[in-house]
């Protein structure tokens, strides 16, 4: 009886309940930040791949795909244009022609000649409370194969 009365136990569960309305307050900011982070890396990512398909198909000197002869170069440059355009802010590590049986980003094999880009690209910065200034940079890997520019029926 004396137990029941005894108001010892409610500000203990304020305090618990101050708590967990914090704990949970975080945990949503945090699955937010996360949530924005990784919507932010597919979309520089798609963006990646159609810079990537745009300069393989760009690049295609002949216009054909019986007989192509790649342009490392040209390419290139097709690429660096429509990155800064799309992306923006982004680090080319390398740029090369490949040929068929010439291994490819996923383990796989090139089917068709075409172009490697393996890029870093910065896909949060901020300035988090408690933390700091954070930045989350994120490798990518895209084979695009030459595509023909030719309509033909």
């Amino acid at each position: 009886m004396a137990l029941a009365l005894s108001e010892g136990g409610f500000v203990e569960v304020q305090i618990l309940l101050t708590y967990m309305v914090f704990a949970l307050t975080m945990m949503a900011f945090l699955l937010g930040t996360a949530f924005g982070v990784w919507k932010q890396a597919s979309a520089k990512y798609m963006w990646f791949a159609e810079a990537m398909n745009f300069a393989a198909q760009a690049a295609n000197i002949t216009g054909d795909v019986r007989e192509v002869r790649l342009n490392r170069d040209k390419a290139e440059r097709y690429f660096e244009a429509a990155m800064q355009e799309m992306v923006g802010q982004y680090a080319l590590n390398s740029f090369f022609s490949v040929e068929p049986g010439d291994p490819v980003p996923g383990g796989a094999t090139a089917q068709a000649p075409g172009y490697v880009a393996v890029v870093t690209v910065p896909v949060f910065e901020a300035n988090i409370p408690l933390i700091g200034q954070q930045r989350v940079e994120i490798p990518m890997r895209y084979y695009a194969a030459v595509k023909s520019t030719i309509l033909r029926r």
